[in-house]
């Protein structure tokens, strides 16, 4: 498996796995990799897995990228041990082959059924009978053992029966699992339906002072497929006196000795899994160590499905009042500050964009639903990070269209060219987005966009059971009605905004329009956004 050590400008290293086709590189918080940096571009790169081969592209960004201190031009085939520069950051590709990892599976004691039988019972630990012909001492240390297993069973049951946080779940039993010899740090990591990994839990060390070297975890991609495959609990003996991994600095970050994994097992599926190690000694737990943590892990799947059930009921609710109540951040504050929000609103001067995709209705009709939504949620994504970071507010999508409104419900004071800087970094990030589409298998966008100043209503609309704070006007119609003439890659704005936004872009000026609803006649221009400078793109709101 492909992965990236990350090296930042401060020193810190962290890693990434390479597992999708096309893992997005950038500044904004919509990319894969997000490298939080100025020197960083919003989307600066992409690296793409193709035929066994591992390719990064350049995608508009301001300062390129350095293959091994070479600017690359054009899309690059990167092996192992390649070094990138993206901006600050310090990317070096590394290949793992982890399919001779060996691992070691539970053996559970014949009785641990009956001794699992007696905890659900809530019977306390007790001796277990065993063959009157074995001499004592083989018979004491069976009693022994098995004892210690129905203990842990029995004080794990204790301890996890009842919790209904995730969170609480995994601190604690983590907590149950450092009761096992040689055990120095762990965490649970928790799946989706889909087997996806949905949330991972804090790193716990045994020694505080260890978890100072905050060193990552490495999980080994095979072992984890096959904890998904076979659902049993497995012992990793040693990985860095192996061979292979000498050479591998993501092991050195990990610090990785010797592992134990065990899966979460509800009634129905796999939750997650369980996972400890030690970071200095190898074979650092025998078969005991691991039945006692397969004793762990299973009641700690049991106390999962619980909260998992009782999570999804809250979740639902959640949903439900966020689809009531669709707000952008400034405008949540407001609710926030005053809860007790009446209908009506204010008069004020606003700049209204409107973007929609064109020609995506028909063409969503040939494609799977679920991929529609995928090529929706990206893109819904990207265009309000977009719209948010330029200083605007994102009043609502329509289908595949966005309507954002800028100078409301704070005005920024140059609301007018913020809107043209949102439209032109738009257009640009269709572009970057194409040049990945067949890696996606998604088809080609084009974005037609219309911008108009002027006067609104803006405020609380709705009944007082559910407000929209939004804005409505002739103003606003205009704006769609530019947007409806505007071809893919166009941006079309009023005369008012063109006015309002100074003299900083290229406009062309088209004949006026005569649109609907309006009896006379739209003076209307054209952005030239294709010979803006790269800077305008980057360009924030003041």
């Amino acid at each position: 498996m492909p992965r990236l050590i990350i090296s930042a400008p401060d020193g810190k290293k962290g890693i990434l796995e390479l597992s999708k086709p096309v893992t997005t590189v950038g500044r904004g918080n919509a990319n894969d990799l997000v490298l939080n940096d100025s020197s960083v571009s919003r989307l600066h790169a992409v690296i793409k897995l193709s035929d066994n081969a591992v390719v990064i592209a350049d995608r508009g960004s301001t300062n390129g990228i350095f293959l091994n201190d070479r600017r690359i031009r054009q899309e690059s085939e990167i092996k192992s041990g390649d070094r990138l520069r993206v901006g600050r950051f310090e990317l070096r590709l590394e290949h793992l082959d982890e399919q001779g990892i060996q691992v070691r599976r539970a053996e559970l004691p014949s009785t641990l059924e009956n001794l699992m039988r007696r905890t659900a019972q809530g019977l306390p630990p007790a001796e277990v009978s065993s063959n009157p012909q074995e001499d004592v001492a083989a018979r004491m240390k069976k009693l022994e053992r098995e004892n210690y297993l129905l203990t842990v069973l029995y004080d794990a049951g204790k301890a996890l029966n009842g919790k209904l946080s995730l969170e609480a779940i995994s601190e604690q039993v983590v907590s149950l699992a450092f009761r096992i010899e040689g055990v120095e740090r762990g965490f649970v990591m928790l799946f989706d339906e889909s087997g996806a990994v949905a949330r991972q839990s804090e790193v716990r060390y045994r020694n505080p002072q260890a978890a100072e070297s905050n060193r990552q975890i490495i999980l080994s991609r095979s072992v984890l497929e096959m904890i998904k495959r076979e659902r049993q609990p497995i012992l990793i003996e040693d990985v860095v006196s192996d061979q292979r991994f000498n050479l591998s600095e993501s092991m050195k970050i990990s610090g990785l000795r010797s592992a134990m994994c065990a899966p979460l097992l509800g009634a129905d599926r796999l939750f997650g899994i369980l996972y400890v190690d030690n970071m200095e000694r190898a074979s650092a737990f025998t078969q005991e160590e691991l039945n006692v943590f397969t004793v762990v892990a299973a009641q700690a799947g049991a106390a999962v499905d619980n909260a998992m059930a009782h999570e999804k009921i809250a979740l639902q609710a959640q949903q439900r009042s966020a689809l009531e109540r669709f707000l952008s951040p400034e405008v949540a504050e407001m609710v926030v500050a005053n809860p007790d929000l009446r209908l009506g609103g204010v008069n004020q001067k606003v700049t209204v964009l409107f973007a929609d995709i064109r020609g995506f209705t028909p063409m969503s009709e040939g494609m799977e639903p679920a991929r529609v939504v995928e090529i929706l949620n990206e893109y819904f994504t990207r265009v309000t990070e977009v719209i948010f970071d330029s200083g605007g507010m994102l009043d609502k999508y329509i289908g595949d269209a966005v309507m954002a409104v800028f100078g409301a419900p704070i005005s920024k004071g140059n609301d007018a060219a913020n809107a043209v800087h949102a439209a032109i970094q738009i257009q640009r990030l269709l572009i970057e987005l194409n040049r990945d589409a067949a890696a996606r298998q998604w088809p080609e966008l084009r974005v037609g966009i219309g911008i108009n100043s002027g006067i609104v209503t803006a405020g609380n609309i709705g009944s007082p059971r559910r407000l929209d704070y939004t804005v409505i006007g002739d103003t606003v119609n205009t704006a769609s009605r530019l947007m409806s003439n505007a071809a893919g890659g166009q941006i079309l704005i009023s005369h008012a905004t063109a006015e309002d936004s100074g003299k900083e872009f290229d406009l062309r000026t088209l004949p006026p329009l005569r649109l609907k609803g309006r009896t006379e006649l739209v003076q209307v221009f054209d952005v030239a956004w294709e010979s803006a400078p790269v800077s305008q793109t980057h360009k924030g709101a003041s």
